[in-house]
């Protein structure tokens, strides 16, 4: 199945590629048109191509030198196919400028989220749906103090994060503003109370359940901020990349430490939903 999926990527990256170069070197397409083309066609080529490459045996025992993954695993090898295809779509999925998100375009980037981290941890095939919640870290953590350092964290990773921007506009000024920019005109669409409740909430579910519940217990709290990072390419490599980073850092602690993703959950969602409300009060 998983090899399946990725010679698909494969093959729809390569036409995609091939046929819009095509009409490009015609004149029946723009450069803008082949530039959008390309950052989805180049990306699911690559993917399924190391999909591919993945079934080869030794290149699966050179990855688990690497990370700790389990050569042969047919599960293991799904989660990777799975996960290449993804990050494919994410950059694939990069909006141009003007080009806010919908509620619409987040659920189908966070729906596939959730699929990768039920299909990672093997559920419905080396586990049951309850010991996949368990896996996942889906449960309460196992003291209730955890539950108040997770609103104590919000307040903390604000102060964090302004603290790194604060930085970033003395170091970098014009690097920030085009971060600020880029951010104002993705979540446009997310300028009431309601929407910004619902993005900090979507985003905190989703992306924990990834990022802390899949991830943390498998690569550690480093690999997993740095993936957690990674995704969030609409920021390119700035000053915002290393205050998703060190965000990531303090949700893995808050995972590994409670014993639960929830109270990350928690943290995540708030520090969101804070920053929203934060940002349509300064308009």
């Amino acid at each position: 199945m998983s090899g399946t999926l990725a010679g698909i990527g494969l093959l729809v990256g390569l036409g995609v590629t091939v046929l819009n170069l095509l009409q490009y070197s015609a004149g029946a397409e723009r450069a803008d048109q082949l530039r959008s083309a390309l950052l989805l066609g180049i990306p699911l080529t690559v993917a399924g191509a190391l999909g591919l490459l993945y079934l080869w045996f030794p290149f699966q025992r050179v990855v688990a030198r690497v990370v700790p993954v389990r050569p042969g695993s047919p599960v293991v090898h799904l989660t990777i196919v799975l996960g290449l295809l993804l990050v494919a779509q994410q950059i694939g999925a990069q909006v141009e400028a003007g080009k806010p998100l919908t509620i619409g375009d987040l659920l189908a980037q966070d729906v596939p989220l959730l699929i990768l981290c039920f299909a990672g941890i093997g559920v419905f095939v080396r586990r049951t749906p309850r010991q996949a919640i368990e896996r996942l870290g889906l449960l309460p953590p196992r003291q209730k103090r955890w539950w108040l350092v997770a609103i104590l964290g919000i307040g903390v990773f604000i102060a964090v994060a302004f603290a790194i921007e604060a930085v970033a506009n003395v170091v970098s000024p014009s690097q920030q503003k085009q971060v600020s920019d880029v951010t104002t005109v993705l979540f446009s669409h997310f300028n009431n109370p309601a929407a910004i409740v619902f993005l900090g909430v979507l985003a905190g579910v989703v992306e924990e359940t990834l990022f802390r519940g899949a991830l943390v217990p498998r690569f550690g709290v480093v690999i997993s901020a740095v993936l957690f990072a990674a995704l969030h390419t609409q920021y390119a490599v700035s000053f915002a990349t290393l205050e998703v980073f060190v965000l990531g850092i303090g949700l893995g602690w808050l995972r590994v430490r409670a014993g639960s993703t929830l109270p990350a959950m928690v943290t995540h969602a708030g520090y969101d939903i804070a920053v929203g409300f934060l940002s349509l009060i300064a308009k």
